[in-house]
């Protein structure tokens, strides 16, 4: 089972990592420069939850955004247990 929000999709994110030295212009230096950019992965705040949905229980990987969409109230027949 691939961790993927079951409802909303959200999935690991490729993005860059940059270091900058130097002071900023706006604080009196000569400004900022980029010293490094790496890849790094930013991972969803992914939890495991039973929902109900067609009255059949099962565990899925849902957001914090997609728990909350739920307490809220069903959303396409899918209901927190």
């Amino acid at each position: 089972m691939s961790r993927v929000c079951y409802l909303t999709g959200k999935k690991n994110m490729v993005v860059n990592s940059v270091v900058r030295r130097g002071k900023a212009r706006a604080a009196g230096g000569v400004g900022r420069k980029t010293t490094g950019i790496t890849k790094r992965v930013q991972k969803p705040n992914l939890q495991k939850k039973t929902i109900l949905e067609g009255g059949e229980a099962r565990q899925v990987w849902l957001s914090a955004k997609a728990i909350r969409m739920l307490n809220r109230g069903p959303v396409n027949g899918i209901e927190l247990v």
